[in-house]
């Protein structure tokens, strides 16, 4: 069998990608239908955007070196099922309360927090369990499929979500993120790959988490990098919390052009994806790592 098409005949990962793939979309769905809630319907101050923007991701920054430790020590898959069921749930509450009239800022600031934490352990769990499911000869492949699809949703979910904000309303666009991690998790439960029983903790978890700190800050290649992507994405999110606000109200664009807007930054992520081998192959990891940066800034 060719090495380079197993993967679409193996049921489990393709429940898996399957999976990710519909999330993915839900998911930048709402990177376009939650600040658009706020600002149009809401009248948020560009200072509660910025707030609510970072509320979607401070899990990362402070659940993520625990959760790395922590997803050790559980089954990935249920972790998994829960954190989508959870995600679900939450995103449920903000068209539920909007229908009732209840919808508030301070909801919206919960609600993302809450998904924000899910996220960080799927994240986590998703990219743990892959080894089990297609085995070390897979996952070259498998991770290049993972990748092309979140650029692709990258791509159609900003899209999709201005539509849906402009035909129906930014809280009832929610919905579709809300079941896209239903089907997620559906998906996830008929997987039938046996994981690993994870290993009894031989250390305190935060005798583990200082041990990864020390590991990456005192790694010659690993540091810079660190450092590098943790700068990128503060700027990153100081670009995210205003676009919206600026788009909206200064430009008067409406939810349908934000969300093309936006969604033509995932259109360029997926043809520098699908560009990035044969440019690395020519001029190496490294330059290019630096080379995208100096030309993405300007």
């Amino acid at each position: 069998m060719d090495r380079q098409t197993t993967l679409w005949r193996h049921r489990d990962f393709l429940l898996l990608w399957s999976g990710q793939t519909v999330s993915q979309v839900g998911a930048r769905v709402t990177v376009v239908a939650l600040p658009l809630l706020a600002v149009t319907e809401l009248a948020a101050t560009p200072w509660q955007t910025g707030l609510l923007v970072a509320a979607e991701t401070a899990a990362f920054l402070v659940l993520g070196l625990p959760a790395g430790a922590l997803v050790d020590r559980l089954r990935r898959r249920p972790l998994m099922i829960a954190a989508d069921l959870a995600r679900c749930a939450l995103l449920l509450l903000v068209p539920l309360a909007w229908w009732f009239g209840v919808v508030g800022f301070p909801l919206l600031v919960a609600v993302a927090l809450a998904a924000g934490a899910a996220t960080v352990f799927f994240d986590i769990g998703y990219q743990s369990v892959l080894p089990s499911v297609v085995g070390r000869a897979g996952l070259v492949e498998a991770n290049a499929k993972l990748e092309t699809t979140r650029a692709g949703g990258d791509a159609v979910g900003p899209a999709l979500g201005g539509g849906l904000v402009q035909a129906v309303g930014a809280a009832a666009a929610l919905l579709v993120d809300a079941l896209s991690y239903l089907v997620s998790a559906v998906l996830l439960a008929r997987m039938r790959s046996p994981e690993p029983t994870p290993q009894p903790a031989g250390t305190a978890l935060r005798t583990e988490v200082v041990e990864g700190l020390r590991y990456v800050l005192g790694h010659p290649t690993l540091r810079p990098i660190a450092l590098c992507t943790a700068t990128s994405n503060l700027f990153a999110g100081v670009m995210e919390a205003v676009t919206v606000v600026y788009l909206s109200r200064e430009l008067g664009l409406a939810a349908g052009v934000i969300g093309l807007l936006i969604a033509a930054g995932g259109v360029g992520g997926l043809l520098g994806a699908l560009a990035a081998a044969p440019i690395i192959a020519r001029l190496g990891r490294g330059r290019v790592t630096a080379l995208s940066l100096l030309l993405t800034a300007p």
